[in-house]
């Protein structure tokens, strides 16, 4: 198959995890709603560390007869397990097989545990310190090390923040790990070993041969399958062609041979860790018809020892051992094992193919390693969020980015078929290096500039032709030479930014935004907070030992502060709705402090009392609570001239639905239009931001239920919210006397999960899937979709005009936000609204209900006749063309005007009566 690197600087054989290594299995390993934030959070080990697992034991082609785990303790003391425990979990389950430890680990020395036997397979394990009966996966799970007897309650990357937690190593697309990612996948013959200590499964363990080492026995290297060693060139090699080489099946038919083979030099990784080239069959390549192409005629050379002394274009003769590194083909060559042909062998023309990237396994094995020009249109930016730490960017296959199933379709058989097909359709654009840029910042990211974004559901363009490769379990294009800048790398990516968001239309608007942890309170301040720490060492955000989430010192907070300020402003909303902004009142604060902060940040930019918010505290303390649940909460802010809160805050409070998310926080607001005896009052409406529970961990009911890769984790507790959340707001509008009321917020649940549907079959109407259905809210795992909904009920489904997702922050980069200052020398940092969170902001315009001729504005009513509502132009008070003509109960409005219907679309026409046009 292809291209595996052979090192990165770190350790010689560390395993490289790349974005797809975890991506399209359950899409759970991070919490959306909640994290990404910056990183993950990290378990840093102490004194004793799990040095090794392994989970093939007995199994066909394992190589013992045992699971088994081994500890190590690196002080100058002996260490006792008694009163610790071992505990397992499933690559998606929880912990509920535990081994209770006892003895002693001695000073510097290991210890080792086994545990549950297969099938008899393999060598009997060494002389174990102590025996358990943990039956664990040969490719991936859990363990944790902690220092109590109890199961542990945690799951997904909360476990790194739990304080009895002492280690932690998740494996093989793991959703419970430490740091940004698990550690590499293992199979019978295979464990994962410790070779650094950092906290990041993905770097700090490689996959390799197991190495049981119990306490006083002499420990072994534990290292990834061996690399052959240079061959030492016989007199008689084999004469192969690099066809007859690959073969046509997956492994060389010719592997363990040495060979002599020619072709020309068409990629070269003299730096970057990959320390090899591809050599290709000359006059090969051009445009390809599957029907008759039979196998590959390229294939990658190994040799450290003459990489540097080739060129693309060059005709070579090399010599060396064939082998199959990781299911990629490759010839190993010593420093003897090249000769530069002394005329040209011909060229090699770049594949075409017509029709796209092929999905069918073995098309894409029969042109491994060759020369392949994409064609316009063929594959679009569907994955950033491992960009900066591998140099890896997800393109799919085809003109859109991979949507998430649940947002297209209702869960069930169709949508879990689609969700798993998804994987077929990702392949990796790889900056031919083995480099882990988290690791070594001082080392410019690729592909991540500036001047060029690289953002999810954007074209990609190739002026340079790639190759073909195959590595860590996924296929990628790799660059021909390791990536130096956006102005050589041959690719170009379309800029998809848009600094103001399309028009929603309506003379009032409503947005909802998830604001990524925003924290007044800040980390430097407060005792027992951890930092995330950038490349010169300075903190930028919380990591954990504390209750804060934000922003580590003032700087940090000002840099995040301005983004969202800039944001929430650019939306040209008048009622905004917030997620995950800080619960003063459960810090001991003010309650809203963190609310009252960011509007007075807002009024700073926009002038004075032009914002104000939606105070908490008393409809709190009217239900005996001091705040929320959670450290972070839901606020209402708005825009003073547009509106008028009508009563206090209206809070689910005390529901046991929400006792694992936040309450739903509600208000009702009456439009307003200029001032004193001259102000005119529209049509109220009751307005609720929610942020349900996330799929990041299990629920109690969770366990009951088949598993459901589309909805993900706690899919009951998010239906028991969306069914509490539409009893609470029909009664608690109807004592208010209130007929239109809007739910927006991040409901953690796609357009066409099951918590959304319960809003549909009461005749809600989703803003984003009827006026912005090609649009989505949050990218992950690769795939798009909305987690984030402004719900409206029948009535107030007829005063929408018009709803936009603004996508300046899913498909971005992580690097762009404040909590990745100066992670990199290269810092995607820049001020304005892109990073300003990890969601995009939802924008829905509505007719304001104003009584017909309220306006004070000559120009609204113009092109609209009879007694209609008076139309609005595009822009508040700019009336940039024609009005929309809502009559809403007022009579026609016999305009230019657009009129929304029931059939989830504009008609243009007469708006009579309530505007319908069905």
């Amino acid at each position: 198959m292809s291209i595996r690197p052979h090192g990165d600087g770190l350790h010689p054989r560390l395993t490289r995890v790349g974005i797809a290594a975890a991506a399209l299995t359950l899409g759970l390993s991070a919490l959306p709603g909640i994290a990404p934030i910056a990183q993950a959070a990290v378990v840093t080990p102490g004194d004793l560390q799990i040095s090794e697992a392994y989970g093939g034991g007995g199994n066909s082609g394992a190589s013992f007869q045992s699971d088994f785990v081994e500890l190590r303790n690196t002080s100058e003391a002996d260490i006792s397990l008694d009163g610790w425990s071992l505990q397992y979990a499933s690559k998606t389950g929880t912990f509920n097989n535990t081994v209770s430890l006892s003895g002693t680990v001695p000073a510097g020395g290991t210890f080792l545990i086994e545990l549950a036997s297969g099938n008899g397979n393999g060598e009997p394990l060494p002389a174990a310190d102590l025996t358990g009966g943990i039956n664990a996966s040969g490719s991936g799970g859990v363990f944790a090390l902690s220092d109590a007897e109890g199961n542990l309650e945690c799951h997904g990357t909360t476990c790194a923040e739990d304080p009895a937690v002492v280690d932690l190593v998740g494996w093989g697309a793991a959703e419970t790990f430490s740091g940004d990612a698990p550690a590499p996948g293992t199979d019978n013959a295979t464990s994962v070993s410790r070779v650094e200590v950092t906290g990041e499964n993905s770097t700090d363990f490689v996959e390799g041969a197991p190495t049981p080492t119990p306490s006083g026995a002499e420990e072994t290297d534990s290292e990834d399958p061996e690399e052959p060693e240079d061959p030492e060139v016989p007199a008689d090699p084999t004469e192969a062609s690099i066809a007859e080489i690959q073969g046509t099946g997956e492994a060389s038919p010719l592997e363990g041979e040495t060979v002599v083979t020619e072709g020309v030099v068409t990629a070269v990784y003299a730096t970057g860790g990959l320390d090899g080239y591809v050599i290709q069959t000359p006059g090969t390549g051009g445009a390809l018809d599957f029907s008759t192409h039979t196998g590959s005629t390229a294939v990658f050379v190994y040799s450290p020892d003459t990489v540097g002394d080739v060129a693309i274009g060059d005709s070579v003769r090399v010599t060396g051992e064939v082998s199959e590194y990781y299911e990629s083909t490759q010839v190993t060559v010593g420093a003897g094992g090249l000769e530069q042909l002394p005329e040209p062998l011909g060229e090699v023309e770049p594949l075409t193919i017509e029709g796209g990237f092929p999905t069918e396994e073995t098309e894409r094995e029969s042109i491994e390693h060759m020369l392949y020009l994409p064609g316009e249109g063929d594959f679009t930016v569907t994955d950033v969020y491992g960009t900066n730490q591998y140099g890896e960017v997800g393109l799919a296959i085809g003109d859109e980015p991979l949507k998430q199933a649940g947002d297209i379709m209702e869960p069930g058989e169709e949508a879990t078929a689609y969700f798993e097909q998804q994987a077929q359709n990702l392949v990796l654009l790889d900056d031919g290096k083995s480099t882990n840029f988290s690791s070594n910042p001082e080392q410019p990211m690729s592909w991540l500039t500036t001047e060029e974004p690289v953002r999810v559901g954007a074209s990609v363009g190739f002026t340079e032709p790639t190759v073909v490769a195959y590595s860590f379990d996924q296929w990628r294009l790799n660059t021909t030479t390791p990536w130096e800048s956006a102005e050589t790398d041959g690719v170009d990516f379309e800029n998809t930014r848009s600094a103001t968001p399309d028009e929603v239309g309506g003379d009032l608007q409503l947005a909802t935004f998830n604001v990524l942890n925003y924290f007044t309170t800040l980390g430097e301040d407060t005792p027992g907070c951890e930092p995330y720490t950038n490349l010169h060492g300075e903190g930028t955000n919380v990591r954990g030992g504390c209750d804060l989430r934000g922003a580590w010192g003032a700087d940090d907070l000002e840099r995040q502060q301005s983004k969202i300020v800039e944001a929430i402003s650019g939306t040209e909303a008048e009622v905004v709705g917030l997620m995950e902004i800080e619960n003063s009142a459960r810090l001991g604060e003010e309650p809203d402090e963190a609310t009252a902060t960011l509007v007075a940040a807002l009024n700073e930019r926009d002038g004075e009392g032009t914002w104000d918010y939606v105070r908490t505290g008393e409809a709190y303390a009217e239900q005996g609570l001091d705040g929320g649940s959670d450290v972070i909460t839901n606020a209402i802010i708005y825009r003073t001239a547009a509106v008028a809160p009508q009563g206090q805050a209206q809070i689910l409070a005390g529901d046991e639905a929400f006792d694992n998310a936040r309450e739903p926080i509600g208000q009702v607001f009456v439009p307003v239009q200029g001032s004193g005896e001259e102000q005119v009052e529209g049509e109220p409406f009751f307005f609720t931001v929610n942020h349900f529970k996330s799929k990041g961990s299990q629920d109690a009911e969770d366990a009951e239920l088949e598993e459901d890769p589309v909805q993900g984790n706690a899919r009951t507790s998010r239906l028991q919210q969306a069914e509490a959340l539409l009893s609470w707001s029909e009664e608690t509008a109807a004592e208010l006397g209130v007929e239109d009321f809007f739910h927006g917020g991040d409901f953690n649940a796609y357009t066409q999960e099951d918590p959304l549907q319960t809003f549909y079959d009461q005749g809600y109407i989703d803003l984003g899937e009827t006026y912005d259905p090609e649009g989505w809210s949050y990218s992950y795992d690769g795939m798009v979709g909305s987690l984030d909904h402004v719900l409206a009920n029948p009535a107030a489904a007829e005063r929408l005009t018009g709803g936009t997702h603004w996508q300046i922050n899913g498909a971005e980069s992580v690097m762009t936000q404040y909590s990745r200052y100066h992670n990199n020398t290269v810092d995607l940092y820049e001020d304005g609204v892109f990073g300003s969170s990890d969601h995009d902001p939802i924008i829905a315009g509505l007719d304001a209900g104003f009584p017909a001729g309220g306006g004070d504005d000559e120009d609204d009513q113009d092109d609209d006749e009879g007694s209609g509502h008076p139309g609005k132009g595009h822009g508040k008070g700019h009336d940039k063309g024609h009005g929309n003509g809502h009559g809403k109960g007022h009579g026609n409005g016999n305009g230019n005007g657009n009129a929304h219907g029931h059939d989830k679309g504009k008609a243009n026409g007469n708006a009579k009566g309530h505007g319908k046009d069905d």
